[in-house]
């Protein structure tokens, strides 16, 4: 049952991404972005844009953006450009066309650490209600984005694309690693935790490279750990007054309705 339904959904997306005659080619980004909306749990919304903390720090572009939207507000400029608090945030991906290249490999996934580098603690105020948890996407896997890069087209061999992450992972910090790099109708990179394949790389042991057996069994691969991982990553609603610490305290004119200390209700006194 699984291998026909990852063939469907490979063959969908198949259908999706090669422009059919006398019809103007789709951007792969957004044919992901409808192929992610159309399968993933309906709790989660597929956008574009940018991503932003509390300190106004700004994520690059990122091609998909999946969001918890029952806790998400939306802000956009006079540019029409989109950006979401990180917070709400549980996803990110970047989309390549072809990435035959390190240097185009380093400059996907550069784009998705500068969403891994946000912070989504809000000063400690950032409280994830479902399971009453404040956020500290340094120390803990659910409190992190999940981040891949998916590539359609030519990209790096297998094994160079293993050795490159490689040594990409080891300059950096194991919260800013990016989860999955996902090559289509190729291979799946991820990593090794001690039960067995894993997208969690602050408990990882070691990379894995799954190459492709059957048509859509990585694609299937790929979307059975995204869904499990949004479905478990804490968001937070956005807190506003860390976003809003700019502004300083409020002042304002303020007429009492009586000389007391402290003074009266004002309900009481218009009510009399």
């Amino acid at each position: 049952m699984l291998n026909e339904a990852a063939a469907r959904m490979r063959s969908g997306l198949e259908s999706q991404l090669v422009p059919h005659r006398g019809e103007r080619g789709t951007g792969r980004e957004v044919v992901l972005r409808r192929f992610f909306t159309d399968h993933l749990p309906k709790r989660f919304a597929v956008d574009t844009g940018f991503v932003v903390d509390h300190s106004g720090a700004c994520s690059d572009q990122l091609d998909i953006v999946i969001l918890d939207a029952n806790v998400c507000p939306l802000f956009v400029d006079a540019g029409d450009r989109r950006f979401f608090p990180v917070e709400a945030v549980v996803g990110v991906g970047q989309v390549r066309s072809s990435a035959t290249s390190r240097g185009e490999w380093k400059s996907a996934l550069d784009n998705l650490e500068s969403v891994k580098r946000l912070d989504r603690s809000g000063e400690g105020q950032s409280i994830d209600m479902l399971h009453g948890e404040m956020l500290d996407h340094t120390s803990n896997h659910l409190h992190q984005v999940f981040s891949f890069l998916f590539v359609c087209g030519k990209t790096l061999a297998a094994n160079t694309a293993r050795e490159f992450l490689l040594e990409y992972l080891g300059d950096r910090e194991p919260h800013l690693w990016p989860n999955i790099c996902f090559a289509l109708d190729r291979y799946l990179l991820t990593f090794c935790c001690d039960h067995g394949v894993c997208a969690n790389p602050m408990d990882a042991r070691g990379l894995t490279l799954q190459r492709e057996k059957s048509p859509g069994e990585i694609l299937l691969r790929l979307y059975l750990m995204l869904a499990q991982a949004i479905q478990v990553t804490r968001t937070s609603a956005l807190p506003f007054t860390t976003y809003l610490s700019h502004l300083g305290p409020w002042t304002a004119d303020v007429i009492y309705a009586a000389t007391d200390d402290p003074p009266p209700y004002l309900h009481r006194v218009l009510n009399r």
